[in-house]
């Protein structure tokens, strides 16, 4: 794609918008223009009363199509977010004219869509009704996505309420999986000259867990979520998922802990004693992701395990007497149809698991998937993808599950979006944190970010692991101190 740009408008901004008639776009400064190449034109300029008019034009060979809007300054808005609104809406009015059709999330970019209905919540005074009209006006959303962000945000307040001062919350990385997914781009491994790595870097991990307990308890702060993630944190046998567990009941009392959150994406990494030993160190939840229930699309997506795997794993883990089980399924996965994941989504609905969260197929442009042409997924599945989505959704409420929280990617099937779902009561308290970016949660091991939040201040600042478990296991102690001890240290100094 090729960007012809007169506007002082955020670049990445606007790149997002045409990413939302043209999933999977690459804005490459010296790609080659064919027929083929769509051409976006974007022009803003500032009016004599001080509004800023933007139009836009799509063209690809022969067609085109032209989109205008003008913004006026008012109350609430400068001059930066009226140019993007202007620029926004000129971008969806020349795509709604030259596809078609109107996408359902808008002119809403960005993976939090949640923060810009809260700010909506806010500003109308906890009108919920003036939300959703915001979100149908102001940012063109559907009325079902209105409905279901305005639900969204009303759940995630009430659990955001209930935050205790001076607290914060601890993730623990551990990037290796039993197989890589075709269209996974996590810091996670699966072969084996990479697995010979888990020992050293349990070791290196468990060092830094001693740092950084040591150092959240010198800041004054109470753990009150503990969230293992990956990769998939089971892959690790017993003896090594005990030494993480046990090096956290040094620093913390788990039993007071709100959530204790340990990972078992993978079906085929769970036994008995593994989950045994989960409830025996305290944690109340875990995630076991079929992703689908057909085998066949299992398989192509590179999962080694089945849909009767799924169902032996998560009788285990309830017969241990995890409290909170979480399942994941992905609407628009390649071979998977409307029919079929349906049919999951009753499966698992079923089951009453406590949390059920829905997302839409997104291949990352590192996935193996992506690399050998992937891309083209989007155009065959995106129908199938809106369908099973909206399925799902409708689907869960009946059944009595609420939306509590959500996040939206890039290059996603259609454009949609990842819901998670839950019983009343059994909300995920880590999911919305992380999301909304309310509370301190500090990272340890490979990939993870640490993420410091001033609320007084509204300033979030973020320290960043080494990306790669080689990368990471050669950080030395000095390096550690600067790049992480250091910069937690200044912001507490500054902020807190």
């Amino acid at each position: 794609m090729k960007l012809i740009l007169d506007t002082d408008v955020n670049l990445n901004y606007i790149q997002s918008l045409c990413m939302i008639f043209f999933p999977g776009a690459k804005f490459a400064q010296d790609e080659v223009v064919t027929e083929e190449t769509p051409i976006v034109t974007v022009k803003s300029f500032h009016g004599e009363d001080g509004s800023i008019t933007a139009s836009a034009t799509i063209q690809i060979g022969m067609q085109s199509a032209y989109g205008e809007f003008t913004q006026p300054l008012k109350s609430g808005i400068d001059e930066k977010r009226a140019g993007k609104i202007a620029v926004g809406k000129a971008v969806f009015r020349a795509g709604e004219k030259f596809f078609g059709h109107t996408p359902s999330w808008g002119i809403m970019t960005g993976i939090r869509p949640a923060k810009i209905a809260r700010e909506l919540y806010d500003i109308h005074n906890g009108s919920e009704f003036h939300v959703r009209k915001s979100l149908r006006h102001e940012y063109f959303l559907n009325p079902k996505k209105a409905a279901l962000l305005t639900d969204i945000i009303v759940k995630e307040k009430e659990i955001l309420s209930s935050l205790k001062p001076n607290s914060c919350s601890v993730y623990i990385s551990i990037p290796f999986c039993p197989t890589r997914c075709a269209y996974c781009s996590f810091v996670s491994y699966a072969t084996k000259r990479l697995h010979s790595l888990i020992p050293e870097y349990l070791e290196r991990l468990l060092l830094d867990l001693d740092r950084v307990f040591r150092l959240i308890r010198d800041k004054g702060l109470t753990v009150t979520t503990v969230y293992i993630g990956g990769g998939t944190p089971t892959t690790f046998d017993e003896s090594q998922l005990g030494l993480i567990f046990d090096k956290i009941a040094e620093y913390v009392d788990v039993s007071t802990l709100e959530e204790f959150t340990c990972e078992a994406g993978r079906p085929d990494t769970i036994t008995e004693g593994k989950m045994k030993l989960l409830v025996d160190a305290g944690v109340t939840r875990v995630s076991i992701n079929p992703q689908t229930l057909n085998d066949e699309v299992l398989t192509l997506i590179g999962r080694r395990h089945t849909g009767e795997d799924f169902f032996k794993a998560y009788d285990i883990a309830r017969a241990a007497g995890i409290r909170y089980i979480n399942t994941d399924l992905i609407a628009g996965l390649p071979g998977d149809t409307f029919r079929s994941f349906s049919k999951s989504v009753d499966t698992i609905l079923k089951m009453r698991p406590d949390n059920l969260t829905i997302h839409t197929f997104c291949i990352k442009k590192s996935a193996d998937m992506a690399l050998s042409g992937g891309f083209s997924n989007y155009a065959i599945t995106s129908g199938e993808a809106q369908k099973s989505v909206d399925y799902s959704q409708v689907k869960a409420k009946l059944m009595g599950y609420v939306p509590y929280y959500i996040y939206r990617q890039k290059n996603t099937v259609g454009n949609l979006e990842n819901v998670g779902f839950s019983l009343p009561g059994a909300e995920g308290i880590y999911n919305v944190l992380i999301m909304e970016e309310m509370q301190h949660i500090f990272a340890v091991g490979a990939g993870s970010v640490t993420k410091l939040v001033s609320r007084e201040h509204a300033k979030i600042e973020r320290t960043f692991m080494p990306k790669y478990p080689f990368e990471y296991l050669k950080m030395t102690d000095e390096e550690f101190k600067t790049q992480y001890i250091d910069k937690i240290d200044r912001f507490f100094d500054t902020y807190v």
